[in-house]
């Protein structure tokens, strides 16, 4: 076997491998479904009552996959879905203090996801 095609081969391999590990650098532990990119930085508040961090990704993904995907992989983070949580059409999902609110919709012929994780300070001794 020739030198390039041996590394076609791996590259091949390697590459669904590689996809499967990225991340949204604004929600540290997010994965990026299949066929989306992230668009932007995203956003971070914080204050008192907690932290709000949000994020936007699209491409030429379906929408239906986009949630299977979440749906099948969250859990294994540690994400419990909670189908009564979040608005019509929205994916709720909750880890402790987190909650984790995904809008995926038909964009451009692809999918486009809006997410926004919720942090809840953590409780002090006078709560």
């Amino acid at each position: 076997m020739s030198r390039a095609l041996i590394v076609a081969a791996l590259l091949a391999i390697a590459a669904p491998a590689a996809a499967q590990g990225r991340f949204f650098t604004a929600v540290e532990d997010l994965p990026l479904a299949p066929g989306l990119e992230e668009q932007g930085p995203g956003f971070w508040f914080e204050d008192a009552n907690g932290r709000i961090v949000g994020a936007v990704a699209s491409g030429p993904a379906e929408p239906d996959q986009v949630r299977r995907f979440y749906l099948d992989t969250l859990p294994q983070l540690g994400w419990s879905f909670s189908p009564d949580a979040g608005v019509e059409g929205e994916l709720v999902f909750l880890r402790g203090r987190e909650r984790l609110a995904l809008a995926v919709s038909t964009s451009n012929g692809g999918a486009q996801m809006e997410t926004r994780l919720f942090v809840h300070p953590t409780p002090s001794r006078g709560d």
